[in-house]
Parts: structure tokens; C-alpha cells; sequence
């Protein structure tokens, strides 16, 4: 069963979201994620650069 947390965002919201998802998302939902979380993405990122950091912020906030 995939850990579930609600997380908010930098608009004062929250915001439902899996470990689970973020592992599998495209791209586009990684930057959709991580612009709400407050993260300024580039076309010259990498999606796997997008995934460790959407992963890392969500790692952080599990453990915190």
C-alpha cells in the first residue's frame, strides 16, 4: 500500500500526493508538483533531476 501524505502548498493549500506517484509521474506532473511546493523548474532540467528533487522534498516531510 502506497504512503499517502497531504502536503501543502506554497499557495496555502494541500495538496494529496504518494511516493508512489512521484516515482512513476511524467514530467509535466513533476513540474506541476514542484511549482506548488514552491520550486521554480527549467526546460533544462532533467525529468530525473525533476523526480530526485520532488522525491527529496517529499522524503523530507515523511521524516520530518
Amino acid at each position: 500500500m502506497a504512503k499517502v501524505m497531504y502536503m501543502e502548498t506554497c499557495r496555502n493549500g494541500f495538496v494529496e500526493c504518494s511516493r508512489e506517484f512521484l516515482e512513476t509521474a511524467r514530467r509535466h506532473q513533476l513540474v506541476e508538483w514542484l511549482e506548488l511546493r514552491g520550486v521554480a523548474c527549467y526546460d533544462d532540467e532533467s525529468t530525473e533531476l525533476l523526480r530526485e528533487a520532488a522525491l527529496d522534498d517529499w522524503d523530507d516531510e515523511y521524516e520530518g
